[in-house]
């Protein structure tokens, strides 16, 4: 279908352990196979979606300029392949559904953190899925995914008074918040994305590495719109 060879669609595929697949092994190792086996299945889809969205971009790539009409065939071919892998689950082609399943998983990992006297394995895993862009996490978190997910389990945590416990804690409660902030506007979107900017600090803490290090999106949101200062809470 791609015009591809065989062997170099192959190598599209090969699997790789990212950060979802690294959160998965953390809930399993705690014990939350469920979740695990939801969040494998989750990666498994969007994986084999965006290997056809990849071989559509390798021929556009290689045919752009000498082959239009094939390109525009074959890309319209992976779309739908694409589309139909998403679709055959219940994802919508074009939505935020399949992170926000995956942020669901990152908010079990930080609750049973924050129940451990040191969950900084858990803690770590939950915050490799968060990306460096606030916003973006503010449309991921406030959406549905297939299914709800109650966050509302948040405000009857407890654990151990460790600095990681307390930390992961905290992080939990904060995507409670923000996953309530409405759909409405620029105000609501922000808003959401600065209490993201909160579970991403609060993860650093109970991930035990410096809070935001490394995360120039999330720094400038800090400064920009929130005066520079992580409300405690």
């Amino acid at each position: 279908m791609t015009g591809l060879p065989y062997t170099r669609c192959l190598k599209m595929c090969e699997p790789s352990e990212g950060s979802w697949i690294r959160l998965a092994h953390a809930l399993r190792a705690a014990g939350l196979t469920e979740a695990a086996d939801q969040l494998l299945a989750v990666d498994a889809v969007t994986t084999g979606a965006s290997t056809w969205f990849s071989a559509g971009g390798e021929i556009e790539h290689l045919f752009y300029d000498t082959d239009n009409e094939r390109v525009q065939q074959t890309y319209n071919a992976c779309s739908d392949a694409a589309e139909t892998a998403l679709n055959r689950v219940g994802f919508d082609t074009h939505s935020y559904a399949p992170d926000a399943e995956t942020y669901h998983a990152a908010f079990l990992a930080l609750s049973k953190a924050g129940t451990l006297t040191d969950g900084r394995t858990l803690a770590r895993a939950a915050l490799d899925v968060f990306p460096d862009d606030p916003t973006w996490c503010s449309d991921v978190i406030r959406s549905r995914g297939r299914s709800p997910l109650t966050y509302a389990t948040a405000a009857g945590l407890t654990g151990p008074g460790t600095p990681t416990a307390v930390a992961a804690r905290k992080a939990a409660r904060a995507m409670a918040r923000a996953a309530a902030v409405p759909f409405k506007g620029d105000e609501e979107w922000y808003e959401a994305a600065g209490i993201m900017v909160e579970v991403i600090w609060h993860a650093g803490e109970a991930a035990g590495v410096p809070p935001l290090e490394g995360r120039r999106k999330c720094q400038d949101h800090l400064r920009n719109f929130m005066a520079g200062e992580i409300p405690q809470r």
